[in-house]
């Protein structure tokens, strides 16, 4: 029972483990390529990524072991990558430790730089509104 009892314990606690921290990952990109598919199953649309319609991230495996899941909405920020500023699904898993990959289209490649970003799940108390023609999410 005692077994059970701590197995419960940390199942529970790595489950809400991500939900409001913030991790410091370094950022890279990759192309939406047509007929390619996600880890999560997902179907790659091109036409979609360009349009921002889908907004797709892969994460690294020791993320996931830190409680972010398959189809998660993540908050990104970055100071000298605004492309990726807002929020993104997690549909893929990548290899390495403390990465994102970030799904973009080819004509969008010149708009991202490789580099540091903060990353979290997004929460109750986030709300997504449209500025200036830009999606932002802001926490009240």
């Amino acid at each position: 029972m005692k077994q059970l009892f701590v197995i419960l314990i940390s199942i529970i606690g790595l489950a809400t483990m991500a939900q409001g921290q913030s991790h410091d990952v370094y950022a890279t990109m990759y192309y939406a390529t047509r007929g390619g598919c996600t880890a999560s199953g997902s179907r790659v649309v091109p036409s979609k990524v360009k349009s921002g319609e889908h907004r797709w991230v892969a994460l690294s495996r020791d993320l996931f072991k830190a409680g972010y899941r398959m189809g998660d909405t993540i908050v990104v920020t970055s100071a000298n990558n605004s492309f990726v500023n807002g929020y993104w699904v997690v549909k893929d898993k990548m290899a390495g430790r403390r990465k994102i990959d970030f799904l973009v289209h080819r004509s969008d490649a010149r708009k991202f730089r490789n580099g540091s970003v903060t990353i979290r799940k997004m929460d109750d108390s986030d709300e997504m509104v449209v500025k200036d023609g830009e999606l932002i999410v802001q926490n009240n």
